[in-house]
């Protein structure tokens, strides 16, 4: 590489949670970070998404950053493990430019720290994970009218997601998602992990969730990179001047010719008996007793419930019992209050609904004799299945159909992803950008690639370097550019229907 770059940077951190950051640039000895997309053919049947991370190390000759040192500057944040899940963020600008652009956002975790050495200053390493971090210990719990109202309107992959990440406490602001492609009947939460849900579901419509350096959860559907504008036109270009090295990958291990997904069809069933307890419950004499009722399955709608109670002596208590309830998707919380002046037991208790039920799992299969284009590549290497199973929210046979065909187009042709080591940083690259890459040693021809990793590196002495990864973009879809676009093509063009 050649040249001088003049790097800027600030490092802002938000100490006490106020929304205010406190500019520590002056502090940062170096930081490093890793970003990625789970890789396209895992991402169906993988599920779970990548969270972000970075690593500073930060001077600390006067104790500034020491949760254990009193005399510190932030002492009183720091003490008793208050510097965790801190919102921070690092920023950089090239070349004097006025702009800066982010390279994380998200919120610290707890300090590492190295004393004072005859060879060394007195450094702390801090961890640091994007915004994710924050939502994958939540346990969230849908509503039943919630549920219900997701299924009654005909929602999609992203209204899930926007449905699930606001109950974890986000706005409109904090995402930006490309719009559903696949309707999902049925999805809920019952104690669970918004955005690990919200993994899977995106993964379930072929698309990906992640948080970008920007601090916003991005939902990029199945047709993304074909529409979206960054991912459509080049970003950036690296040549030999700006990287340092170019090495050539060719994935063997996601090859296959024959594609088979499983779907897993959700119903409503018929008016019943939803839940019935099989075992007394007791309750004390003027006090309130909470109670839980799990269901075997969601419950799209509860018709009532009905309960008699008894007195140790026999009884009858049940005008002296009101309760008050929370229907959730796939449970029922209770509270309890016996107004008597005996302890009473529920002798009998039971609810009625409609639950949804599962039917049977249906697979549609696709391969490349009837369905692809590469079958004699494959006459002298044999049959390769690759199975999607087990996610619940592939839910119809057209669904199931639809990932089987997209995937058996991008898996039936071997791919090649492209390792860039030591680039010049380019601040305001993102995952998901299409990048030109040439190189005349290599490459007959430049590349357009896709982004799928960067791992950055941010020191005094190194200046600012990543390592990027991209996937090459022929291949990835069969008829690349050439799909119909709603509201942009005229009817009767020679573009396909995307899928």
């Amino acid at each position: 590489m050649a040249g001088t770059r003049q790097i800027r940077y600030r490092l802002m951190i938000d100490w006490d949670f106020n929304g205010t950051y406190t500019d520590e640039s002056a502090y940062l000895e170096s930081a490093r970070g890793d970003m990625r997309l789970t890789p396209p053919a895992e991402a169906i049947t993988g599920g779970s998404g990548i969270v972000s991370s970075m690593s500073l190390v930060m001077r600390n000759p006067s104790g500034r950053f020491s949760p254990l040192r009193t005399d510190g500057a932030l002492y009183a944040y720091l003490a008793n493990g208050g510097g965790y899940h801190v919102p921070c963020y690092l920023e950089i600008s090239i070349d004097g430019g006025t702009n800066y652009y982010r390279v994380f956002t998200g919120v610290l975790k707890l300090p590492t720290e190295s004393t004072l050495t005859s060879r060394e200053n007195p450094l702390i390493t801090i961890e640091a994970r994007s915004r994710e971090e924050t939502l994958l210990q939540q346990r969230i719990s849908t509503t039943m009218t919630a549920f219900r109202q997701l299924h009654d309107t005909t929602s999609t992959e992203a209204d899930y997601i926007y449905a699930w990440l606001g109950a974890a406490g986000l706005t409109g602001s904090d995402m930006t998602l490309d719009p559903g492609m696949f309707v999902i009947s049925h999805g809920w939460l019952d104690d669970e992990s918004p955005i690990e849900d919200a993994w899977n579901l995106a993964a379930a419509a072929g698309g990906r969730l992640y948080c970008d350096p920007d601090g916003e959860f991005i939902y990029e559907n199945l047709a993304h990179w074909q529409v979206a504008t960054r991912s459509t036109t080049s970003q950036a270009t690296f040549t030999r001047d700006t990287f340092g090295g170019l090495s050539i990958r060719y994935d063997d291990s996601e090859i296959f010719n024959v594609v088979t997904v499983e779907a897993a069809p959700r119903v409503l069933g018929g008016s019943e008996v939803v839940w019935e307890s099989d075992a007394q419950i007791a309750l004390e004499p003027g006090t309130a007793t909470p109670f839980v009722a799990r269901y075997d399955t969601p419950v799209y709608t509860v018709s009532g419930y009905d309960f008699e109670a008894r007195t140790a002596g026999g009884w009858t208590a049940t005008s002296d019992v009101s309760a008050t309830v929370t229907y959730y998707a796939q449970r029922a919380e209770f509270e309890f209050t016996n107004a008597g002046t005996e302890k009473a037991y529920l002798t009998s208790f039971r609810i009625l609904g409609v639950p949804v039920i599962g039917g049977p799992e249906q697979e549609q299969t696709r391969n490349s004799t009837d369905h692809g284009t590469n079958a004699a590549w494959f006459a002298n290497r044999g049959t390769r299945t690759k199975s999607v199973r087990g996610n619940p929210y592939i839910q119809t046979p057209a669904h199931a159909g639809t990932l089987a065909q997209f995937m058996l187009r991008r898996l039936e042709k071997p791919r090649v992803t492209l390792l860039l080591s030591q680039c010049a940083g380019v601040s305001a690259l993102r995952l998901s950008d299409r990048i030109t890459v040439t190189d005349a040693s290599t490459l007959s021809s430049s590349q357009a690639a896709i982004v799928t990793g960067i791992a950055w590196s941010l020191s005094l002495a190194g200046g600012f370097t990543q390592d990027i990864e991209a996937i090459q973009a022929t291949n990835l879809y069969p008829n690349e550019g050439n799909y119909f676009i709603v509201g942009t093509h005229a009817l009767g063009s020679s573009r396909k229907v995307f899928f």
